[in-house]
């Protein structure tokens, strides 16, 4: 999709976004953005959603520097989805003129396109320049994932400061997985992080708690074990179950290993050949590009 000149948008305002009803017409960037949200919705007259009509629409609306409309073409363009196929290019273009407006979130994927050179080159202290000032927002998947980056290259102390943010611990909107990534800090550690697995163990705890199942995998091995925590079997089962439950492949092996050398096996060899099963078929899957 070229870059469309201004007298094509005041062209492209002239033509229905929707289908056809002229009473209707949008006439503001809002109107148009409010139709498009519409037309994504089947009703009574329409049985299927007009993904092309609002296309239509969010484009005229996104054009006419309307901000949502562009931060949602360049999530449309970010992911692809409703038949419209991903267009990196596209993408950074709309989260470009978003940030430039001051959307947060905006930066947060023009980070990851420059991260994993998407629609433009590579540029990694590019992608930490947007994250960072998402995370400097309060943006906790910003913090998060700046923080990670700064954890690979070393610098700790930065990297725990904004793990932590990420987290919010306590409160809602945190990022499991920046729990598991101190966790994975303080199990290591560094020159500027000494290493304390009771520390990394409250991290991997709070990542098991959101669901992260890289952390409730590790957590469970430390209660099945009892060490740096207080040994709780019945507990450590639990996790293995609810992180071979979301299809993770290490933990439905540790399961598998778990139940057919449990004391108790015989009871548990249908739980463990149904584990089994459901573990060839996730191997059998192709990997995502990337992973």
């Amino acid at each position: 999709m070229n870059k469309l000149c201004t007298a094509c948008v005041a062209a492209l305002l002239l033509v229905s976004c929707g289908d056809g009803d002229r009473e209707k017409e949008p006439e503001t960037p809002q109107q148009m953005y409010e139709r498009a949200q519409q037309l994504l919705k089947p009703d009574v007259q329409r049985q299927q959603s007009d993904t092309a009509g609002a296309m239509r629409c969010l484009q005229q609306a996104a054009e006419a520097g309307y901000l949502p409309a562009q931060t949602d073409l360049g999530g449309i363009y970010y992911s692809g989805g409703k038949g419209i196929p991903a267009d990196p290019a596209l993408s950074l273009k709309w989260f470009t003129k978003a940030a430039e407006q001051g959307s947060l979130p905006a930066h947060v994927f023009l980070g990851q396109l420059l991260y994993d050179g998407r629609g433009t080159e590579k540029n990694e202290e590019a992608a930490m320049e947007h994250w960072r000032k998402a995370a400097d927002g309060g943006i906790a998947e910003a913090q998060y994932r700046l923080g990670r980056v700064l954890a690979q290259k070393g610098q700790m102390s930065e990297a725990v400061g904004y793990l932590k943010k990420a987290v919010r611990e306590g409160q809602r909107g945190g990022v499991p997985q920046a729990a598991t990534a101190l966790g994975n800090i303080y199990y290591n550690g560094s020159a500027s992080v000494p290493p304390d697995l009771k520390e990394s163990a409250r991290w991997y705890a709070l990542g098991a708690r959101g669901g992260d199942p890289l952390a409730q995998l590790v957590y469970a091995e430390m209660l099945l074990i009892g060490d740096p925590v207080p040994k709780d079997e019945a507990q450590g089962l639990a996790l293995l179950r609810l992180a071979a439950g979301q299809d993770y492949a290490q933990a439905i092996a540790r399961l598998i290993n778990y139940l057919r050398n449990a004391p108790d096996a015989a009871e548990h060899a249908g739980e463990a050949a149904a584990w089994e099963q459901r573990l060839q078929k996730q191997l059998a899957k192709p990997r995502s590009a990337g992973k």
